[in-house]
């Protein structure tokens, strides 16, 4: 459904259309109640006119309803086929950005997603398209939990012509919702998704906020899928600034087998809370230079301070006459 500007849902009067999606479209509107600005999620006709549907979506989107944390936008309800969501006024996350700002940024998704976690909703479909940076510094997570809500596996086929956003082949467990640069090997193989799946794609952000690349692309989606789920990013194009216990969790976030990937986000929160105090990993180029370095630096120590010890040292022959003409003195004096 298309709404014109001026066009009301219920007390919500539309400013003006922001995008679409692969779901529907989304508008700026005005809660006219509240006195507040707001974003509709309109969905298709073919999705609003499905009772069943749209019951299982009700409850999903009451699930949703129910996170409040400062880094979530906030879902406030549904209003006849469109869902009304928190208007966040800020910019689509950056990449790159400086070490330090990254490291924030993580932080704030992490402590995002263990929230949410914690409550047995994950995101699924994570991704810098999804979070967004207001003017103050402070990360908001779009669409949080929507890829389930709106997985529909009766046959529901939505356009992602306009959305990086896929969907791929209906199974059983429904149809591959994700977005495959950032996808989990798991969600690409069409397995369930569980909170480790969260952790991939956030690790797979966190690379492309420090390496302003991609962590897995291709020249096409199958490519970028199978990039995902047989090769290892180009670690290389980690800025050398990296500090070596980031780099080891953006590792562990992106192991393929997810039994052996980082198990909570908490921990990845504690660890980009406080980060230790280490110096970045010294390439291998330098690390060749270091120990002939070092082996000349020890040669000029050892040596002065032989130079230093044996001028200071009495010489053997004086020490011996000294101690004779003792001797013979004692001897006459006796």
């Amino acid at each position: 459904m298309t709404l014109s500007v001026g066009t009301r849902i219920g007390p919500y009067e539309t400013i003006s259309h922001i995008g679409s999606g692969g779901m529907g479209d989304v508008y700026l509107a005005r809660d006219t109640k509240l006195k507040r600005n707001v974003a509709l999620k309109v969905l298709p006709d073919t999705f609003a006119g499905d009772p069943d549907r749209m019951a299982r979506f009700q409850r999903e989107a009451e699930v949703l309803a129910s996170l409040n944390h400062a880094n979530i936008a906030h879902i406030y309800g549904i209003e006849g086929h469109a869902l009304v969501m928190e208007h966040v006024d800020g910019n689509t996350l950056p990449c790159p950005v400086p070490v330090e700002i990254a490291v924030d940024y993580a932080r704030q998704i992490a402590e995002a997603l263990e929230y949410a976690h914690e409550r047995g909703i994950i995101h699924r479909d994570l991704k810098p398209a999804n979070i967004k940076v207001t003017s103050d510094g402070v990360l908001k997570l779009l669409d949080f939990g929507l890829a389930k809500a709106l997985d529909t596996p009766s046959g529901f086929e939505p356009d992602v012509t306009h959305s990086p956003t896929l969907t791929l082949g209906a199974t059983r467990a429904g149809v591959i919702l994700g977005t495959a640069a950032y996808m989990s090997p798991e969600q690409a193989n069409g397995k369930a998704a569980d909170r480790r799946s969260d952790i991939w794609s956030f690790g797979a952000v966190l690379f492309e906020m420090l390496a302003g690349t991609k962590a897995f692309d291709g020249e096409s989606v199958s490519d970028t899928l199978a990039s995902v789920l047989k090769l290892e990013p180009k670690w290389k194009a980690l800025p050398a600034a990296t500090p070596p216990s980031v780099r080891r969790l953006i590792e562990r976030c992106l192991i393929k087998d997810r039994r052996q990937r980082l198990q909570a986000i908490g921990e990845a929160r504690i660890l980009l809370e406080h980060p230790p105090m280490e110096a970045p990993a010294v390439p291998r180029a330098r690390r060749s230079l270091l120990w002939p370095a070092l082996a000349v630096v020890f040669a000029i120590v050892a040596a002065g301070f032989a130079f230093v010890h044996l001028r200071e040292r009495p010489a053997p022959l004086e020490t011996t006459r000294v101690r004779l003409g003792t001797v013979l003195l004692a001897v006459a004096t006796s």
